[in-house]
């Protein structure tokens, strides 16, 4: 029995977007508004439109950069949601497609994507020495000065040429060049301007996939028209540049674990995905290398104002999906001819 990948993105997208969230609980986020736009966009369920991107353009020792990290203002310190992400992500491309993920974000934050990308199984090398061993990932800091994004961006470009780019929770600036943060606030003055390395991805034709919760993240320009007319203070916040795929979900990190379980559920390999006893592990190196909840403004095992154990559910139930896709694809036809037999 062949296995329906586009069922299994459905469900998958239903998981990470179902209203369950600080964004769409407490704040009443239309989050299915958001998603139903950036899935007209995109001509597919998200997470199947992100993990086919993925997969086409990506093979053996492609370099893929994955920028994240969303310093918080007052903190100086970067949120769990976002490194937790773009680590799962990375280690998807890692394992299923060979490639080798590149994390970038400002230096203060590269510890801690250091510490989630290590944590997901993943071993760093230099940028100059990615092709030893299997599995490895590099990092590279981005300048908060804007007038070293340009040069900075065109080197990494030149240099490792990557296949994709990728941004989990990253702020993307708006129509007035600035960053904000969900409450409308400036977060310009520390915040690398990573929207020139995507805008100049983009002009060399690098295939972009943006991840994101609330809209001003990099690459939801897909939906900034509804941010603007239905998320509060939108019309400040909304995030400008449009990448090739915008997958919209409850949690930044649920998104990218969307992406990373469909491409398990593509590849045929239900290892490709993590399980919640390595998102309780990935959360834990997070919160030890300085990330902070945001919603809860404490250093404790939350993401998002999502505790701990509610994550790793999540995961259970996504590994769950792309599982029984996998193994009982011929118990449930065997199970569907056994109906047409006819009794003694």
């Amino acid at each position: 029995m062949a296995v329906d990948i586009a069922r299994i993105a459905e469900a998958i997208d239903h998981l990470v977007t179902a209203p369950m969230s600080n964004w769409t609980i407490l704040k009443g986020i239309p989050l299915a508004t958001l998603y139903a736009t950036a899935r007209r966009h995109a001509g597919a369920p998200l997470s199947l439109a992100a993990a086919k991107l993925l997969a086409d353009n990506v093979g053996k020792g492609d370099a893929v950069l994955m920028v994240s990290g969303f310093v918080m203002r007052d903190y100086a310190l970067p949120e769990t949601d976002g490194p937790i992400g773009a680590a799962v992500l990375a280690r998807a491309i890692a394992l299923g497609l060979g490639g080798t993920p590149v994390g970038v974000s400002e230096p203060s934050v590269v510890p801690c994507m250091q510490a989630c990308f290590n944590a997901a199984g993943l071993i760093p090398a230099p940028l100059d020495g990615l092709g030893s061993g299997r599995n490895r990932c590099a990092f590279a800091g981005f300048p908060v000065d804007a007038a070293q994004a340009g040069p900075a961006a065109r080197r990494l470009l030149d240099d490792l040429r990557p296949r994709a780019l990728v941004a989990v929770e990253r702020p993307g600036a708006g129509t007035d060049g600035d960053y904000h943060g969900g409450g409308g606030f400036a977060i310009s003055s520390f915040t690398a301007k990573t929207d020139v390395l995507f805008a100049m991805a983009q002009e060399r034709g690098i295939p972009t996939i943006g991840i994101g919760d609330l809209g001003n993240e990099l690459g939801l320009g897909v939906i900034a028209d509804d941010v603007r007319a239905h998320v509060p203070l939108g019309d400040v916040i909304a995030a400008k540049l449009a990448a090739d795929v915008a997958v919209i979900a409850n949690i930044s990190n649920w998104g990218a674990y969307a992406v990373a379980a469909c491409l398990a559920a593509l590849l045929g390999n239900e290892s490709v995905f993590h399980d919640g006893d390595l998102e309780l592990r990935l959360i834990d190196a997070c919160v030890r290398a300085g990330a902070i909840d945001p919603v809860g403004g404490q250093a404790r095992h939350w993401v998002d104002g999502t505790d701990a154990r509610t994550n790793a559910a999540l995961v259970d139930l996504l590994r769950s999906v792309v599982g029984l896709s996998l193994r009982e694809g011929a118990n449930i036809s065997d199970y569907q001819r056994s109906w047409r037999v006819a009794p003694a």
